[in-house]
């Protein structure tokens, strides 16, 4: 009986260090918002798996998006100039 446990408890184990996070999940949704809550749970899903490749491309496509917001914020500073934007586009 003890076997088994043992067997049992190994395999769980080892099933979690081998976990793998689709990083490419998020990367068809539109909705910023929806976007960056994906990310975010995604790097908690990496944080759960020891899976530290996995951990740094979430991180960098979290700065990226967070850099356009940036970006996007300063060069829209009010709606009017948003609405100039959108239409020279």
């Amino acid at each position: 009986m003890k076997k088994y446990l043992v067997a049992i408890f190994l395999s769980a184990i080892s099933t979690n260090l081998f976990a793998a996070v689709d990083e490419k999940k998020c990367d068809s949704i539109k909705d910023k918002s929806d976007k960056i809550e994906c990310l975010t749970k995604l790097r908690l899903d990496a944080l759960k798996a020891p899976v530290a490749g996995q951990l740094k491309i979430i991180d960098n496509k979290i700065k990226k998006f967070d850099a356009d917001k940036k970006k996007f914020d300063k060069e829209n500073k009010t709606l009017w100039q948003m609405y100039k934007n959108y239409k020279k586009k």
